[in-house]
């Protein structure tokens, strides 16, 4: 997820990219960059760092007549100067920003070279400028640019939302755009583009949402627009309403909801390039040494609290489905624990920012040990991919809110892609249908938020599962106490009569997560024993699955493969902990005590 800003107009281009491009900087901040141009000169500034760091580099650019502009979140190479956007094509006279992932870059990188162009980045959006340039032929127009970029996309698998300028064709952007947003912005001296709408408040009264498919042409006379059959389009201009704070959330009221409604697009990017349509995988990222050791040493999951969580996941799964030696670990403790690793085994290390002091001690610990170590990351560059053998990003985007949401969705499926890798590969075709189920999970919010309004006075939350989900228990809980303020604690269901029974009483509620058809019953006489002593039970219950009879509240979530359901009935959950949080007064956002990233031991 990366921030998209332009403007073409009479003047003053720059300034209104680079205003646009400001408000959206919460989508990418590790490097931004501008192209804009003077008559028929094309100029390129990038850097890493943030956009003010660029906007330092700036001239006033009063004269300039287009430019777009990109704030960065790394998913291709580092966060450096080297890749930013905008990127060019041979002769510097293309420039290109995108969103989104090609999936092809590998491939089309090769070939290119073969005909004897030039690279100078790590990205996989660098190849758009190059194939625009091939397709630009003769003299340029306007005509042969948007007819170039048309052939470029045409060449491209994955998504994309690009903005291209060309130094043959002064006062023009052409856009496109494939499963990753784009809009166009009317003002009164010009056109915008912005891959969301905080980039045109204020400076645009209308805008026009782009369809897949589409391709825009931007110039002094308005906005001309073709399908993606290649016929003249026509779409819809409505008023821009919202204000800035309400559009960086997307309409949301809190960042945090507007995350988890952004676990299905989070779980795809994540998946995207490495799930094949007949569900095999492939994880070019990992080098051959580590794909042995996924496949025959030890695994140990090694993370903090709610990565640790995934890491419990992560055990599971290789225990369940591959029969594997499997440890999760908190990070914290690992490095103290004189931890049973060595040159067979192999340390996952999850992390959302990839700054937690605890897990990047963990890191050097299991070197210093022998074993392969491989990062399970949101952020390209931060300490951890520096500090692990290999890498798998997670591509979730930004996350604002302090409780994590779609950052776990997301290790989610990657730790599911690492245990097809390492050879259950009935998850692979699992995964094929994960973002969807996600989808249906979210569409049950009204009645979720009814079955908080019910439960949010209880003064104790208890969250039981087994198996799987004993793991989804322990976030579930965690999420609730982090937003709301609640006591919650989660066991294994059948621990619960080993001593938390004792607190069980009028005004605690009782959370049975019950996905598992094999332990079913077993669930259901757990719940029993709560209800027996004055607890309200709620049964998150697989929607195939009978309702256990001590349930006084029940939501349903979709069935999907056991492997998969901690991603869904957690997607549910968080909504739940939401609207207790909500409904409670708290500051859902931002709860106290308590801080993104943790960068102290």
């Amino acid at each position: 997820m990366c921030g998209i800003a332009g403007f073409v107009g009479k003047r003053d281009a720059l300034r209104r990219a680079m205003s646009g491009l400001k408000r959206l900087e919460y989508r990418g901040y590790d490097s931004a960059g501008v192209a804009f141009q003077v008559d028929r000169d094309l100029v390129v500034e990038r850097c890493r760092g943030r956009v003010t760091d660029l906007e330092s580099r700036l001239s006033d650019g009063s004269d300039t007549v287009a430019a777009i502009a990109h704030t960065r979140w790394a998913t291709h190479g580092p966060p450096t100067e080297r890749n930013a956007h905008p990127h060019a094509d041979c002769r510097a006279r293309i420039a290109v920003v995108h969103n989104g992932i090609i999936e092809n870059h590998v491939a089309l990188r090769a070939e290119l070279r073969e005909r004897g162009h030039e690279f100078r980045s790590d990205t996989d959006t660098e190849v758009i400028a190059h194939l625009i340039e091939e397709g630009l032929t003769g003299e340029s127009s306007v005509e042969s640019l948007a007819q170039a970029v048309r052939g470029a996309t045409q060449r491209l698998n994955g998504s994309y939302a690009i903005a291209v300028l060309c130094a043959d064709c002064p006062a023009v952007i052409v856009l496109a755009r494939h499963e990753s947003p784009l809009i166009v912005g009317r003002a009164t001296d010009g056109l915008h583009a912005a891959s969301d709408v905080p980039a045109l408040i204020g400076q645009a009264d209308q805008m026009m949402v782009l369809e897949d498919g589409d391709l825009a042409v931007l110039d002094a006379t308005g906005c001309r627009l073709w399908g993606e059959a290649g016929d003249r389009a026509e779409r819809t201009w409505v008023p821009i309403t919202l204000d800035v704070a309400s559009a960086e959330k997307g309409g949301y009221e809190h960042y945090m909801l507007k995350e988890i409604h952004e676990e299905p697009s989070a779980v795809r990017e994540t998946l995207r390039e490495r799930l094949r349509p007949d569900g095999s995988v492939v994880l070019p990222e990992l080098p051959d040494d580590v794909v042995a050791l996924l496949r025959s040493g030890d695994v140990h999951f090694v993370a903090c609290g709610t990565a640790f969580h995934a890491g419990l996941f992560g055990q599971r799964l290789f225990r369940a489905l591959l029969r594997r030696r499997a440890e999760a670990s908190v990070a914290s403790e690992f490095r103290y624990d004189e931890p049973l690793v060595n040159e067979n085994s192999l340390v996952v290390l999850i992390s959302q920012s990839g700054e937690t002091a605890d897990t990047l001690a963990a890191a050097k610990q299991a070197r210093r040990l022998g074993a392969r170590t491989l990062a399970v990351v949101n952020c390209v560059g931060s300490s951890l991919t520096r500090a692990a053998d290999a890498t798998v990003v997670t591509r979730a985007g930004p996350e604002i809110g302090v409780a994590s949401t779609k950052a776990y969705t997301a290790q989610i499926a990657a730790l599911a892609l690492l245990g097809a890798a390492a050879g259950a590969t009935t998850l692979g075709p699992a995964l094929l249908d994960l973002p969807g189920a996600l989808e249906r999970a979210l569409t049950d919010e009204a009645r979720i938020a009814g079955l908080a309004e019910r439960l949010h006075r209880c003064t104790s939350f208890f969250f039981l599962g087994r198996g799987y989900d004993a793991a989804v228990a322990a976030e579930a809980a965690l999420k609730l106490k982090e937003i709301s303020y609640i006591h919650a604690e989660a066991y294994p269901a059948g621990e619960m009569k080993h001593g938390p029974l004792a607190l069980i009483e009028d005004g605690v509620a009782v959370v049975g997560i019950c996905t598992r058809e094999d332990t079913h019953a077993k669930m259901a006489s757990n719940l029993m024993e709560a209800d027996a002593r004055g607890g309200a039970v709620l049964a998150v219950v697989r929607e195939d699955l009978p309702v256990p009879e001590a349930a006084g509240h029940v939501l349903r979530v979709p069935a999907m493969p056991e492997p998969m359901m901690p991603a869904v009935s957690m997607a549910a959950l968080q909504l739940f902990a939401y609207h207790v949080a909500k409904l409670r007064g708290c500051a859902i956002d931002r709860p106290r005590n308590l801080a993104k990233s943790v960068t102290v031991e």
